[in-house]
């Protein structure tokens, strides 16, 4: 049977280690983030306030009479 050797890294390549995988954890909280602002929708840049309002029947018909006479 053949023992394995166990490699200790140094203090030194365990920091680079920790250091690397802090940053791949900032980068995927932030796209994390903006995949669930997307997917929510709670941008303020949407089309909520520049949308067409539907007008009442009675508007819409008078508009129509309006239109009819001249």
């Amino acid at each position: 049977m053949s023992e394995k050797i166990k490699t200790r890294y140094s203090d030194k390549d365990l920091e680079e280690f920790k250091l690397l995988i802090q940053e791949k954890i900032e980068k995927a909280k932030e796209q994390l983030d903006l995949i669930k602002s997307a997917y929510m929708n709670d941008g303020d840049n949407g089309t909520d306030d520049t949308s067409p309002t539907f007008k009442a029947f009675e508007e819409g018909s008078s508009v129509m009479s309006k239109e009819s006479n001249s």
